[in-house]
């Protein structure tokens, strides 16, 4: 098969969408099919990556993140897209990419993949601030209707967790199915936990004795909420020493930056780290994951997290908890104070290391593999690809 995904985030520094697309392009290599990222960029260009082709069609910067360009040239994506003729048009944003995708000539399937709950995640908290939870609800409607529609118009909408399959065919959208993402096990492992990085990490807390080093991963972006983690785990520091990494980068660098400044215990930035062998070895030297997010589609770090032996505190929502077995996890509510956060993270904390690392592998043999999640997701293009034919 020839598969293009026409993508409207691709950010240089990485994140959730550009990670799943690389891997994409990787696997689909792998299984013999061609495999093409049509994505927003600074210029006009075309490489080669990971076994496939991505094609940047010049686009403005974002203004909240330069690092993402917009894609709005309708004539030059159509264009693109009929010179590519693919079997399969995957589209991974519901917006100006999934209206052009309908569109489009001369494709066989169209599947539109959600990694992100935009309506929850962007539209609701605004609308329930100002407006109330109940008038929210009804000026949501708008939102669902168009999303209604929109899926309507494709083969499949492929979601990454059971939670938001769950959630989109409650609110009446067609033809959902749920094709578990996964991720790459075998590059994650307790035993790469790194003693001298970790005395490192800690800096001046590295020779107490109870002192714990939390990790905070993904893009540093508002919808993360990374702020409130860091004001809760400040507060946590006042009952026990404790160092954070970051890993991950993202507009919101800066004034969480100036946020750690001020914050009595030590922060590291590491930004996104490329190399998987450092990323793994940094993320299993930690003792927790704290996230923030409580609208995660999959979430990929608490996943790599407990794959790497390491528990986490998350929110109570979302696909992040979809992984919180209670074994390597507390949960704290998804409209959580600082304070509140910091409870539960510290209730992790006094528990038995042992059987928290015993616990998160034991999560993790639950999640699939990418292998798995691609295998599953093309033998369906395939099976999609052959009815329509018929």
């Amino acid at each position: 098969m020839k598969i293009v995904d026409l993508a409207e985030f691709w950010s240089e520094r990485g994140g959730g969408v550009r990670a799943y697309l690389t891997q994409l392009l990787r696997e689909g290599k792998i299984r013999g099919h061609e495999v093409v990222v049509i994505a927003p960029g600074a210029r006009d260009e075309e490489m080669s990556l990971e076994g496939g082709r991505v094609v940047r069609l010049r686009g403005p910067a974002m203004p909240y993140d330069p690092s993402y360009h917009a894609l709005w040239n309708v004539r030059q994506i159509l264009a693109t897209l009929e010179r590519e003729r693919p079997d399969v048009l995957e589209v991974s944003s519901p917006y100006l990419a999934a209206l052009v995708a309908t569109r489009a000539r001369s494709i066989g399937v169209r599947s539109l993949v959600v990694h992100s709950d935009f309506i929850d995640t962007y539209a609701r908290p605004v609308l329930s601030r100002s407006l109330g939870a109940r008038v929210a609800d009804v000026a949501l409607a708008p939102p669902w209707a168009y999303l209604r529609a929109l899926t309507a118009r494709f083969h499949a909408t492929v979601c990454a967790g059971e939670w938001l399959a769950t959630k989109l065919r409650r609110h009446g959208c067609p033809r959902v199915v749920c094709v578990p993402f996964g991720i790459r096990h075998e590059e994650l492992s307790p035993s790469h936990r790194d003693p001298a990085l970790r005395h490192a990490l800690m800096d001046s807390v590295a020779h107490t004795p109870d002192a714990a080093l939390v990790a905070v991963v993904g893009r540093l972006a508002l919808e993360k909420r990374v702020a409130r983690v860091f004001e809760a785990l400040a507060t946590l520091h006042r009952e026990r020493p404790i160092a954070v990494v970051v890993l991950g980068d993202g507009p919101e660098r800066p004034r969480l930056e100036a946020l750690a400044a001020a914050m009595p215990c030590p922060v590291r930035f590491c930004g996104f780290i490329t190399d998987r062998a450092t990323y793994a070895r940094t993320l299993a030297s930690a003792d927790v994951l704290v996230h923030g997010c409580p609208s995660e589609t999959f979430g990929f770090s608490v996943a790599e997290a407990l794959a790497s032996g390491v528990p986490v505190v998350v929110p109570d929502g979302g696909g992040a908890a979809e992984f919180a077995d209670p074994a390597a996890a507390e949960r704290y509510p998804t409209e959580a104070s600082a304070v509140e956060i910091a409870v539960a993270t510290s209730r992790l904390l006094r528990r038995p290391r042992e059987a928290l690392v015993a616990g998160a592998l034991s999560a993790a043999s639950r999640v699939a593999s990418a292998a798995s999640h691609f295998d599953a997701l093309f033998a369906r293009y395939g099976a999609m690809l052959a009815e329509v034919s018929r």
